[in-house]
């Protein structure tokens, strides 16, 4: 019996013992092929289909990086429907799945939109399409995830820990049938532990490295933790006027070959700049572009690597992140320190305002929520504030004692937990103290 018939019997006879030996071997089996595939996907992505890049890189010249991110941003105008910034967002988000092990956090992307059949299964094709490594699930049920995350490479080993990053990126489309809105699901934990390099999701006594890029599209609302780890990006139903082309697979392949030559390209040829860049994330200031830590941590890998492509990409990428975190979600205790706060701005930011002014005030704004609160709503006001450690007290004018809150009461909350405020050309035209009905108009030129 020669030497490699006897390997391949040791290697094959243990499946005689008992079914639990049999599945320790499965699973290494199952190790051995992922650890195959992902060798494979350092030279050519995960579909089959794709141009050997090896040779595409090594015939063609450098190319520039600006231009061939403004050619990514037109290859995804001509099937989607959004604003620029949004454009902005999903390339960098796409070059950024090709790099993502240099840095400490990746980016999540929610797709969203106003309603239904507006491109985001489409977006989804199209991120399946450019993304390294993708792994396009729509639909699926929660298992099928979790054993999607829990397999191949990244798997613990007898160490008991994980330190290698997910081999795929992770695309869940219509995810309202895999995640509902409740914070008590195992996935949303590991889904969250996976933003962070150095975050392991504890299972069964052993660590898991879920680290990587996601995206999610929904007709339905994120848990709140999850949202709060993602980038939105809204996605508009195409106008009868707009003309968009119709995604054909064999087509938009063929369309992107030369543009998944050029991120393997620029994946090779700008490690060294990428690494400096992911080494100083740390002192880059992120506030006017990501006014929250989970969106700094989302901002801060898109801004690196803005930065290195250069040209105007840094103030562009700037400028979007800010743009597109306007449009998260918010509770609406954040939304009311909000409005309070612009509230007390065209004031002239006095020292205290009655509870019954702010209510007045804020019955104004036709599209919140306290528009309909009627004018005792005093408690439930109070009730919307109290999380941020805000009370209101019994206050003193003309002989008269009313219930208030002070301005110095409220400040730290104000640079907690929002962005700066932004003040435009609007805030030089406004009167010194407007009343409760100018308040809307006033508003909308602040917060526009």
């Amino acid at each position: 019996m020669t030497p490699h018939v006897t390997a391949l019997r040791q290697h094959y006879l243990p499946f005689r013992f008992n079914s639990r030996h049999n599945a320790k071997l499965k699973r290494r089996n199952r190790a051995l092929i992922a650890t195959a595939e992902l060798s494979k996907r350092e030279h050519l992505p995960a579909q089959p289909f794709y141009v050997p890049f090896s040779e595409a890189v090594e015939d063609s010249p450098a190319p520039d990086n600006a231009k061939q991110l403004a050619a990514l941003v037109e290859f995804l105008r001509q099937y989607l429907v959004c604003d620029e910034h949004q454009f902005t967002v999903l390339a960098l988000w796409i070059v950024h799945t090709w790099c993502f092990e240099l840095f400490s956090t990746t980016a999540y992307l929610n797709v969203r939109s106003p309603e239904p059949q507006s491109g985001k299964t489409l977006c989804l094709d199209l991120l399946d399409l450019l993304c390294r490594s993708p792994w396009l699930a729509p639909g699926a049920d929660s298992r099928t995830v979790v054993q999607q995350l829990l397999k191949g490479e990244h798997r613990a080993t007898a160490a008991a820990t994980s330190e290698t990053p997910l081999p795929c990126t992770l695309l869940l489309d219509d995810c309202q049938h895999t995640l509902g809105l409740s914070e008590r699901q195992p996935l949303v934990a590991m889904l969250n532990s996976g933003a962070r390099a150095h975050s392991r999701y504890l299972r069964g006594g052993r660590r898991y490295c879920l680290f990587g890029p996601k995206v999610f599209a929904a007709n339905a609302l994120l848990p709140h933790s999850l949202a709060a780890r993602c980038i939105p990006v809204v996605l508009m139903r195409k106008p009868s006027s707009a003309v968009v082309s119709r995604f054909i697979p064999a087509e938009a392949r063929a369309q992107a070959a030369h543009l998944l030559a050029w991120l393997a390209h620029w994946r090779k040829s700008n490690a060294s700049a990428r690494a400096r860049q992911a080494a100083r994330s740390g002192v880059i200031d992120f506030a006017a572009s990501a006014p929250t830590p989970h969106a700094q941590e989302c901002a801060e890998p898109l801004i690196c690597i803005a930065d290195v492509i250069g040209g105007h990409w840094p103030e562009r990428a700037r400028a979007a992140l800010a743009s597109v975190f306007h449009c998260a979600e918010t509770s609406l205790s954040v939304q009311l320190l909000s409005d309070i706060r612009l509230w007390f701005y065209v004031r002239g930011n006095p020292q205290y305002l009655s509870s019954s002014d702010l209510l007045a005030s804020l019955a104004t704004l036709d599209h919140r929520p306290w528009s309909a609160w009627p004018v005792n709503s005093g408690r439930r006001l109070g009730a919307l504030l109290h999380p941020f450690g805000i009370f209101s007290r019994n206050l003193h004018s003309s002989g008269r004692v009313f219930k208030g809150y002070m301005f110095k009461n409220l400040q730290a909350a104000f640079d907690r937990y929002l962005p700066p405020l932004r003040i435009g050309s609007a805030a030089k035209s406004r009167p010194a103290v407007p009343s409760a009905t100018e308040f809307p108009s006033i508003f909308n030129d602040l917060s526009a």
